[in-house]
């Protein structure tokens, strides 16, 4: 009973104040503008930013947004829902994926709880941009696949490469590849003879060659652009990096919270109790996790897609009794970790003390439910974050504001508007017009400028805002909190 009510609430935190927040700076901003022009001109192949073809990734995640847009309107709301649902799809995949391995109900809803409050996918499926379709669509080819190995049923496989494409369509070729290397192995390691039907290669180069359309026509119609980009975002981070190649064993401790280590455990108990059903999810985690640490460039979300089957594996082990002597101290020491740091937050941020009434709960939670403890914990810490910590993080945040103040300074659009000296993305969005940047402003123009760098012009309204990147939470949180990198701009029309 506990388990249904701690999902329940993932669901309604998964919708929580989910369009309070004005656009992220940078990437969500190319997604909000970009999918607003699709609606306006029709054009639903080429993304345009800020008055640019923009070509970094291909156009599912526009497309989601879009039909946001179409559901919700033109805002946050309409901007982000496609993705929590995306997101909770994900989740109910696998759940699926563990009841079929392990046939047991606990551990295919513990899975999904593990994956949705796993902190960077949660953050992600409220965040547009194309980490969490790209891990559905993942999930869902490895889902279609293992359907049909178990089954013969050809519609589960038909369905996986369906999938495929989508993913294809959601960040490019390496959607097909990675799903693709997982089968290999996974039937390598426990059935080669099943390598040799060729209804696999008929069907992975029909449906990979149709995947690739919108490369096809980026390559005929934007051939020099799109092969710049092409090169940067897929092959030149092959070798453009300098993180080690442990760097992902490190960043699991923080991006998979509150779960963190004990995935790790998870691990050992799966080679030690020699759980051959759970084979499949640890070579799609073990593919993930060699492949993208060969890479050199790496960021956290590249394994993200590894997440579903991470899930899984810890799901089975928190059920299991076996290892309790390493489980329960880690459970405890998790538990508390989660507590002394929503303590800190609060304190530190002066938040309400009303927030300190659940603190009890972080240091209670591992007696009073052993397995569930780091979930419990992770929800309360979650709703800090979105009920607390980001609600007081938007007062740094004037940029609907700004976008309305130019709007209202020119209701035409008739003027070009101009930033100098920095560029905040999501200005495009809430102006509803481009943003010239790099370019010395012309008569008759409005000027967004901070007044310490020396443009001459009386402003009319004057704006605080960050100018770093908000995409790297905890600094900017600090940063507000500390006022480090925030500027004083002025708003002007210039003549």
């Amino acid at each position: 009973m506990l388990l249904y009510l701690l999902v329940a609430l993932i669901i309604f935190l998964q919708f929580y104040h989910l369009g309070s927040f004005q656009v992220w700076i940078p990437n969500e901003s190319f997604y909000a503008y970009a999918s607003r022009h699709m609606m306006e001109y029709g054009d639903f192949i080429t993304p345009y930013y800020n008055g640019e073809v923009r070509l970094n990734k291909p156009p599912m995640t526009y497309w989601l947004a879009v039909v946001g847009y179409w559901l919700l309107g033109c805002n946050e709301w309409g901007l982000r829902i496609m993705h929590v649902f995306l997101s909770l799809l994900t989740g109910v995949l696998t759940a699926v994926i563990a009841y079929e391995l392990t046939s047991n109900t606990k551990v295919g809803i513990l899975s999904f709880a593990v994956l949705t409050t796993s902190f960077l996918f949660f953050a992600n499926g409220r965040y547009v941009s194309p980490e969490v379709p790209l891990t559905f669509f993942v999930t869902a080819t490895l889902w279609g696949w293992l359907m049909y190995y178990r089954k013969r049923n050809w519609v589960f496989l038909v369905l996986a490469f369906l999938f495929a494409t989508g993913g294809v369509l959601t960040k490019g070729p390496v959607a097909f590849a990675m799903p693709a290397l997982v089968v290999l192995l996974y039937l390598l390691l426990t059935d080669p003879k099943e390598l040799t039907k060729k209804s696999y290669y008929f069907l992975g180069i029909f449906f990979f060659f149709v995947s690739m359309w919108w490369h096809a026509f980026q390559l005929i119609f934007h051939r020099e652009e799109f092969l710049k980009v092409f090169y940067e975002e897929n092959l030149k981070r092959v070798w453009g990096g300098e993180d080690p190649w442990y760097f992902y064993l490190l960043d699991t401790l923080v991006s998979f919270l509150p779960y963190s280590f004990l995935f790790y455990l998870a691990v050992v108990w799966f080679v030690k109790e020699r759980r051959k059903e759970l084979t499949f999810p640890f070579v799609w985690f073990l593919v993930y996790f060699l492949i993208f640490s060969i890479i050199k460039q790496k960021i956290p979300v590249y394994v993200l897609p590894a997440y579903p089957a991470m899930a899984v594996l810890t799901a089975a082990f928190l059920e299991d009794t076996k290892m309790e002597k390493v489980k329960t101290p880690s459970v405890y020491f998790l538990s508390y970790l989660m507590g002394i740091a929503y303590l800190i937050l609060v304190l530190y941020l002066g938040l309400s003390y009303l927030f300190l009434l659940a603190v009890p709960l972080f240091f209670l939670a591992p007696k009073l439910t052993h397995s569930y403890a780091p979930l419990l914990s992770g929800i309360l810490f979650l709703f800090l974050l979105i009920g607390g910590v980001l609600p007081w993080l938007e007062t740094y945040r004037p940029y609907r504001d700004l976008g309305s103040y130019i709007k209202h300074l020119d209701p035409a659009g008739k003027l070009p508007v101009y930033e100098l000296t920095y560029f905040h993305h999501n200005l495009p969005f809430y102006a509803e017009r481009n943003i010239i940047r790099n370019k010395m402003p012309v008569k008759g123009s409005i000027v967004i400028y901070p007044l310490s760098g020396g443009f001459v012009c009386s402003p009319s309204r004057t704006f605080v805002m960050y100018t770093g990147s908000e995409s790297r939470l905890l600094r900017y949180i600090l940063d507000a909190k500390k006022g480090k990198r925030f500027e004083t701009f002025g708003v002007c029309v210039y003549n």
